[in-house]
């Protein structure tokens, strides 16, 4: 089967801190990317200078997790030293720069330059860890794990002496992303029908991490107005995972057909696309805790066609279908107006509003979909630019919910 072909069967199942600091922060989460050209409220309470601070650390850090285990992928699929390795490695070292100059617009130059040192490190770490698995050398494993307690140890101790966080509940939480992270590049490299939900779990665990790293920051800066734990705060948080996450899952039950050569049928492949299935039912859940039962079924029912018409999308441009291409284009405009026009409903956000960012979210997954599709080697960044799309869908939503359900909220 010619390579374009294998590769395209992919997807048949195929999402101031105080007076300026905060600001700082939420450009860096968007560095690794072309801006979005989002709009959120800046007097709703999802938007006071706490929120967006843990709404940028989430998006940084569930994106470190994405695209390192994009990077463990394609390494698999392509070989370590291929192009499109170091394309999904060029992706991970901007969201890497990202993550520093957002500790850097809190802290400084000195504290950017330490945190970037011991961040690269652990990245390093992981590398040589998930090496030593493919190859099965022990050694190897064993010295990266013991590189990365190292880490946990001397990472803790430099995050306590920033925020005023306990050394022992920051050594937790560092040893929990050591360990989720490790689970998932374990199923990766043995090609698991686990690996889907490990990598959701890994992801998963950075929002956690988020949330303890930006009460810390609020509580060590003078001057940052609002809470990390408010419910809207909260809110915008949990929409920012599920929503990156949508764009990662998808993503990696293409890739993770590519690497099966296009067997649909095979376990790590049904395993990517219970993943994505299981984020579709927790945006549901969140979308029916605020407006009810029959939104969260009007809701699954719609959001679940989309990604079909994305199968069809990847299929067609595989194939060289251009019909197919083209109809899969027009049923995702449909589910354009037909879900801005739910979700306007809901939020009274305008309709026009919610329809430019939903093409915004066609446009860029479609993107990352043909670059993964291409094999090319800048699948890694398009992919990103997907992610960071939606954290600024999740803003302007977030925003849209608690304005129309104030009582819920607090606001």
């Amino acid at each position: 089967m010619n390579r374009l072909l294998t590769r395209g069967g992919v997807a048949l199942s195929a999402l101031a801190l105080a007076s300026g600091a905060s600001a700082g922060v939420t450009a860096a989460a968007g560095a690794s990317a072309r801006p979005a050209t989002h709009k959120a409220a800046t007097s709703s309470p999802t938007s006071t200078p706490a929120a967006n601070l843990y709404a940028a650390l989430d998006q940084l850090l569930r994106e470190h997790v994405d695209l390192t285990a994009a990077v463990v992928q394609t390494a698999i699929t392509d070989g370590p030293s291929s192009s499109q390795t170091k394309g999904a490695l060029g992706a991970l070292g901007q969201n890497t720069d990202a993550l520093g100059a957002a500790i850097g617009s809190v802290y400084g130059k000195a504290a950017q330059a330490e945190f970037l040192k011991m961040w690269r490190a652990h990245i390093g770490f992981f590398v040589n860890y998930t090496i030593g698995k493919a190859t099965h050398n022990a050694s190897m494993v064993s010295t990266a794990q013991r590189d990365l307690a190292g880490y946990v140890t001397s990472f803790a101790r430099f995050m306590a002496g920033a925020t005023k966080l306990p050394v022992s509940a920051l050594e937790a939480d560092l040893q929990g992303h050591v360990s989720t992270l490790e689970a998932a590049i374990n199923a990766i490299v043995a090609h698991s029908p686990t690996a889907g939900d490990a990598l959701s779990m890994a992801a998963a665990h950075m929002d956690g991490t988020a949330q303890v790293l930006a009460k810390g920051i609020v509580a060590s800066v003078k001057g940052i107005s609002g809470s990390v734990t408010s419910p809207a705060a909260s809110l915008r948080a949990a929409l920012t995972g599920l929503l990156i996450q949508h764009v990662a899952a998808t993503g990696f039950v293409v890739q993770t057909a590519i690497a099966a050569k296009g067997n649909l049928k095979a376990p790590e492949v049904q395993g990517a696309i219970h993943a994505l299935a299981l984020n579709t039912d927790q945006l549901g859940a969140a979308f029916g805790s605020v407006y009810g039962p029959p939104a969260k079924a009007e809701f699954l029912t719609m959001w679940r066609a989309h990604i079909g018409f994305f199968v069809n999308y990847t299929l067609g441009t595989a194939t060289h279908n251009s019909a197919m291409v083209a109809t899969a284009q027009r049923d995702l405009n449909g589910y354009v107006t037909s879900f801005s026009g739910f979700v306007a409903k809901a939020t009274k956000l305008p309709a026009s509003a919610v329809a430019a960012d939903l093409r915004g979210h066609i446009s860029t997954l479609e993107t990352a979909i043909n670059a993964i599709v291409a094999n090319s080697p800048a699948a890694g960044q398009d992919l990103s630019m997907a992610e960071t799309h939606m954290a600024g869908t999740a803003a302007v939503l977030s925003g849209g919910i608690v304005a129309s359900m104030p009582s819920k909220f607090g606001a």
